[in-house]
């Protein structure tokens, strides 16, 4: 008979990354690199969850893939379109503003439609994926921990990887990128409605000034970074939600963390696509 009061212990007789999971539990401090660690076991549970359920020998869970999705996403598209939109017609009105003054209608165009593709949307969109579904999921994993279910899971044989991170970070992945497309939709759209409104510009200019300051290339890197921003988003709120200390102040600081963290990490790697796209 086990001890309802001892702490409880993963069994070593089970697989290494759900062990490795198990005591992340236990135990609050993780270092950076037990971190990564942790981090690079998440990451190698979900590819292994999502090529498993393609090959048909294991199931996704549909009703919390749908809850993921309507927390990361569905929930916040109407701020998300209220942001964009308010972005997009303060960009028409500095632009028409300069443009008053400058006879450089085209090169300004090209470097707005380039900023706002580039750069912006992905970063608004990262940021709030971050505010809202990281946080959540942060919060979801720390208290599993703090209330004792996270053991439950591991002597019921369910991996909480799996049970938790995958289908949310299925549900960001697909959110963050529709997102990309309907925020640059949205915000070059009031941007030039305004343009063409306020100034003598036509519609043609700013649809050739847009189609010639993006290529290919530009707008495949502008799709990929609120991909890379919603994974690492996942993997940051994973890692501390599962290293949270077994106390209810442990959820608020594994959710302030995954904010900051997961803010920090989007600019850091916002800045290295800026350096890897200049060279």
């Amino acid at each position: 008979m086990t001890d309802r009061g001892a702490m409880p212990v993963t069994p070593k007789t089970a697989p290494p990354a759900r062990r490795a999971i198990g005591e992340a539990g236990q135990r609050a401090g993780l270092g950076w690199l037990e971190q990564l660690g942790l981090a690079a076991v998440t990451l190698g549970l979900c590819l292994e969850h999502y090529l498993l359920v393609l090959l048909g020998r294991e199931r996704l869970d549909l009703p919390a893939f749908a809850a993921a999705l309507r927390q990361s996403g569905l929930s916040i598209l109407p701020v998300v379109t209220l942001v964009t939109a308010a972005v997009g017609i303060i960009l028409g009105r500095q632009t028409a503003a300069v443009l008053e003054d400058l006879n450089l209608p085209g090169l300004f165009l090209l470097s707005i439609s380039y900023a706002v593709v580039m750069e912006l949307i992905p970063l608004l969109v990262g940021i709030m994926v971050a505010g809202r579904a990281g946080v959540a999921l942060a919060v979801r994993q720390a208290t599993l921990v703090v209330s004792g279910q996270m053991d439950g899971l591991l002597v019921s044989g369910i991996d909480p990887i799996k049970f938790t991170t995958a289908p949310v970070l299925l549900a960001m992945l697909a959110m963050s990128f529709a997102f990309a497309v309907w925020g640059s939709l949205v915000t070059l759209g009031a941007a030039f409605l305004w343009l063409v409104a306020a100034t003598d510009l036509a519609a043609v200019d700013l649809i050739d000034a847009l189609m010639r300051s993006l290529t290919a290339g530009n707008l495949l890197q502008a799709l990929s970074k609120p991909l890379v921003f919603a994974l690492l988003i996942a993997l940051i709120a994973t890692v501390n939600g599962s290293a949270a200390e077994r106390d209810p102040e442990g959820i608020g600081r594994a959710a302030t963390q995954t904010m900051i963290g997961s803010v920090t990490t989007i600019l850091l790697i916002d800045l290295l696509f800026v350096l890897w796209s200049t060279q």
